[in-house]
């Protein structure tokens, strides 16, 4: 009987050891966040892995441009910040989880999915159905008039004279 005895305990320790893992992985998890700024660093947006938008600075360089303009640079500066804290989750849970990181991926984004519906179709009619709407915003401009956004790292420099600070 010592044997079946050690057995148990030894697998208690090893469960113990993997949820002590789980969760500092779930810390470090909840602490990551994507950023990134647009190319003229007019827009400065934050999210975490899920996606959700956490933070939005728009400098007052941000007012040269039209509403559809800055939806636009807002838009894509999100995507760039989304991209980024994706990136960030999948190098943080890798090393932890090693084969099994895929499938937290998955299960991840399918969460979010659930969390983050895809938001209705702007100006929809009420009783028209979200597919049989028309689409009410102008094309993108073309995408080599206007500087691409780019992750925001801890070294910036924002200038003595934005209000991002």
């Amino acid at each position: 009987m010592p044997d079946r005895r050690a057995q148990i305990e030894q697998k208690i320790r090893a469960f113990q050891e993997q949820a002590a893992r789980a969760g500092q992985l779930k810390d470090k998890i909840a602490e990551l966040r994507g950023q990134a700024r647009s190319g003229d660093g007019s827009v400065t947006v934050t999210v975490a892995p899920s996606g959700a938008v956490l933070g939005l600075q728009l400098s007052p360089n941000a007012m040269k441009y039209s509403h559809t303009q800055l939806q636009q640079e807002i838009l894509a500066t999100i995507r760039a910040a989304t991209q980024q804290a994706a990136q960030a989750l999948q190098d943080t849970v890798t090393p932890v989880l090693g084969d099994q990181a895929e499938r937290f991926k998955d299960a991840f984004s399918a969460h979010s999915a659930v969390m983050m519906p895809e938001a209705p179709a702007p100006h929809a009619a009420p009783n028209v159905p979200q597919n049989m709407t028309q689409n009410v915003m102008p094309p993108a401009p073309p995408a080599g008039n206007r500087p691409r956004p780019r992750p925001v790292s801890d070294d910036d420099d924002f200038g003595g004279n934005s209000i991002l600070r």
